[in-house]
């Protein structure tokens, strides 16, 4: 609830009564409380003696078997003022318990004592009276009336008195510093009021004179302020460039300009590369020196109808005015990758970054600021996507593959819960003799709609919306689930490789997944292997080898799949020590017949041997290849001329019903 406003006057009025009132009130409470207090231990002593005496002259009636007497001692007891009820039961059976009340009371209103009746050792009964609770309240009714009419009184005659003095000495010139405060508020152009008094007020009217002669001052600094703050809240407070809000109100300035003028204009959103490894490499601080050194460089590359932006982190956007052929905004754009991309001294380091730009053009692309911003941004993406250091501009198809790749992230979590991923198991055999040496798990995504889905149509997607982690998890546990199963079963599968793709591997949670799917499955360290592309192993070599370290600390085997199409190095096989290598099926399908696929293989397989790595070809077909491959020392082989991927079942069926004996001819290939 809210209270009143009151004038100083009725303050004034009220502060002097209460400050009557207050001690008046007080008083009062003490002298209520002290009779309070004297008077209680007097009552409950008068209520136990009204207890013993009744419950004394009770034993002998009762101990006789006197009803009668019993009956007027009762009686007697509740002409006491302060009794409203009693009740005596007797201790003989079957007897019928007393109960008396005074009229208008009824049994266990008030305050209750309770005792009991004996004689001899033996129990006669239990005698409880209820006492009247207010019994102090009306000894003190009177005198609080007579307190409360003195205290009026008092009150009144106060307030008339102080109120008479106060007035000339308080209120008038109260009145007066009102109006002087009201005249300085309001810049009034009058002059300063003399006061010739000598207490407190006085002072507070000469103090007001001196506010008066500064006040337009303060209001001259406040104006100079407030076009500063102006100024930091629409600016970027690292490189000075406009922030999104100046930003945003500047662009759809000129989206209403161009559409009443009939112009165009562009939007560039940019989105700097590698700029985490600077800030990781060299710290933050010099992160923010290297924004600032490109912030200048785009002010300076651009027009000054132009308007750069600091959009957020290492985010900037541009407009362009006045844009006559979309030519021009390429042709600033490719001007704006050279610039972002010459290294920038950083005391004495050499730091460098490269940028994916996008591009909307208005009103081609975008009729008002928010879509012209999202649709260049949605532009950059696809320039990331596409090798980044590159522009590309917004095309409406764009927005297509972006609501596809939402809706395929949502389809892919709804895959999860509903257990719509399944594992299929390809089998590995040496190359001389057919004997089975494990199998590779490739997943795979049964859709309710498109059907069986390959993981090349997928896990890219995964892996930009962040869901591959959760799938490798799942992938990791059902392969082990596997393993238990078929150990369980005595089928006789080798090893089961599990892929394992560059952001899962570089996740901390990848060696817990493993450490707890082996421990939860039983599975021994030999009975699972882990697949890295060569790619994945050359990237940040640093922490992919502590990840390394780790793995083979657990025991776990480790093979570079698709080798030969990354940037193989012996340096990296030395530091890695993998167990296997797979020859990519690229170099395979040619096999025997291209001779630099023949020279390709034989040096991987070379190369191998000698620093005691196994080698496993993919993609083997035709007995041709397999031929091949086992002449020139590969010792394993993986392919359709061994089997198609398969489920769980028909790998079982494969191990069981095709058992490979040694030096046994190998089936034609099955059709693609």
């Amino acid at each position: 609830m809210r209270l009143p406003v009151l004038s100083i006057r009725s303050t004034v009025l009220l502060g002097i009564a209460m400050a009557v009132l207050a001690p008046t009130i007080t008083l009062w409470h003490l002298d209520e409380r002290l009779t309070r207090a004297a008077q209680e231990p007097l009552i409950a002593q008068n209520r136990q003696a009204v207890l013993v005496m009744t419950s004394a002259s009770l034993v002998e009636p009762m101990w006789t078997l006197d009803e009668e007497k019993t009956r007027q001692i009762a009686q007697k007891v509740l002409e006491e003022a302060s009794v409203l009820s009693l009740r005596l039961t007797e201790g003989r059976p079957l007897s019928v318990p007393t109960v008396l009340a005074r009229q208008g009371s009824e049994l266990g209103q008030g305050v209750a004592l309770k005792t009991t009746i004996s004689r001899e050792g033996e129990n006669l009964g239990e005698l409880e009276i209820w006492f009247d609770p207010d019994q102090i309240e009306r000894a003190l009714a009177d005198r609080r009336s007579a307190t409360i009419l003195l205290a009026a009184l008092q009150v009144l005659l106060s307030v008339v008195v102080l109120l008479a003095v106060l007035y000339r000495r308080l209120l008038v010139p109260i009145g007066q510093l009102k109006r002087q405060a009201s005249d300085i508020a309001s810049r009034a152009d009058v002059g300063p009021i003399a006061w010739d008094r000598r207490d407190e007020l006085g002072e507070l009217g000469e103090h007001l004179n001196e506010v008066h002669v500064h006040i337009d001052q303060l209001f001259d600094q406040l104006e100079e302020q407030k076009a500063e703050l102006e100024k930091v809240a629409l600016h970027d407070p690292l490189t000075g460039l406009a922030n999104r809000a100046l930003f945003g109100e500047l662009t759809r300035a000129a989206v209403a300009a161009a559409q009443r003028d009939g112009g165009r204009l562009a939007l560039l959103f940019i989105d700097l590369d590698r700029f985490k490894a600077v800030n990781d490499t060299l710290g933050h601080a010099a992160g923010d020196s290297l924004l600032v050194a490109l912030a200048e460089r785009l002010r300076g590359a651009m027009r000054a109808s132009d308007v750069v932006c600091r959009h957020s982190g290492d985010e900037f956007t541009v407009l362009l005015r006045d844009v006559n052929h979309w030519d021009e905004v390429a042709s600033t754009a490719d001007r704006l990758l050279q610039e972002i991309e010459k290294p920038v001294y950083i005391g004495s380091r050499l730091a460098g970054v490269s940028a994916s730009i996008g591009v909307a053009l208005f009103p081609d692309d975008a009729s008002d600021h928010e879509t012209l911003v999202s649709h260049a941004d949605t532009a950059m993406y696809v320039a990331k996507s596409l090798g980044r250091g590159r522009c590309s501009f917004f095309r409406a198809e764009f927005n297509t593959q972006l609501l596809a790749n939402l809706q395929l992230e949502q389809e892919m979590r709804q895959a999860l819960e509903r257990d719509e991923f399944v594992l299929f198991y390809q089998p590995q055999v040496d190359a001389g003799t057919g004997v089975l040496s494990g199998c590779e798990a490739l997943i795979r995504w049964r859709h309710p709609v498109r059907g069986l889905v390959p993981p090349l149509e997928f896990i890219p997607a995964a892996e930009q919306c962040g869901l591959i982690s959760e799938i490798g998890a799942w992938t990791i546990r059902t392969a082990c689930a596997q393993i238990a199963r078929w150990k369980r079963s005595g089928i006789s599968f080798g090893s089961v490789a599990v892929n394992v793709s560059a952001l899962e591997f570089r996740s901390h949670r990848l060696l817990d997944t493993l450490t707890s799917a082996m421990a939860d499955f039983g599975v021994q360290p030999h009975e699972l292997e882990i697949e890295l592309t060569e790619t994945v192993l050359m990237t940040d070599t640093d922490t992919s080898q502590v990840i390394v370290d780790r793995l083979h600390a657990l025991g776990l085997p480790l093979a570079v799949d698709d080798f030969g199409t990354g940037y193989s190095s012996l340096a990296y096989l030395k530091r890695l020590h993998p167990s296997k290598i797979k020859i990519d099926r690229s170099f395979v399908r040619d096999l025997p017949d291209d001779s630099d696929d023949r020279v390709l293989v034989q040096a991987i397989v070379q190369l191998a041997a000698a620093m005691g790595i196994q080698v496993i070809a993919e993609g083997v077909e035709t007995q041709a290849q397999r031929s091949f491959l086992h002449g020139i020392g590969c010792g394993l082989l993986q392919g359709y001329l061994i089997s198609r991927p398969q489920e769980a079942d028909g790998f079982e069926r494969f191990v069981r019903q095709r058992a490979f004996e040694r030096n046994a001819v190998l089936p034609e290939p099955i059709d693609a």
